[in-house]
């Protein structure tokens, strides 16, 4: 066994996997990175929203491609841009983020309770079609709507 087959050692096709046709999705993958729109809703216990949209602000500072944040005293939704060769990895990274970033920006102790990833054109294609969801400046950061603050 190669080292390439290392990881998937723990595949069995007794199982009913086909280790050539996994191998065969893996050479097929785009080497260069792209760019994810990613979108995470986090929640948990209410706290004090101006400390939270603070929280939001640091974040900004330490994740530089965020595109928005909305906030209320127990849920959050920031939007931002990953670069990622493929959806597995941006989304292996917008699961971590919160975490990664909680304790240096001074996010609540909330875990996700939502995401969605879409490629750049996915992205600009809803952008054209919907008003709502129109960013008025990046990085911003405001009172989520409907919510309860």
């Amino acid at each position: 066994m190669t080292t390439d087959d290392d990881d998937l050692a723990t595949l069995t096709p007794l199982r009913g996997i086909d280790l050539n046709q996994i191998r065969r999705r893996r050479s097929h993958r785009a080497q260069e990175p792209a760019l994810w729109f990613v979108t995470i809703t986090v929640s948990g216990r209410r706290m004090d929203a101006e400390q939270v949209r603070q929280s939001l602000e640091r974040l900004g500072e330490e994740q530089p491609f965020l595109v928005s944040a909305s906030y209320a005293s127990s849920r959050a939704e920031v939007k931002y841009w990953d670069e990622s060769v493929d959806i597995e990895g941006a989304v292996a990274q917008a699961l971590r983020l919160w975490r990664d970033h909680e304790s240096s920006a001074g996010l609540p102790p909330w875990t996700v309770v939502g995401m969605e990833v879409v490629d750049r054109d996915t992205a600009r294609r809803r952008w054209s079609q919907d008003v709502n969801l129109t960013v008025f400046g990046l990085g911003e950061i405001r009172p989520m709507e409907g919510v309860e603050s």
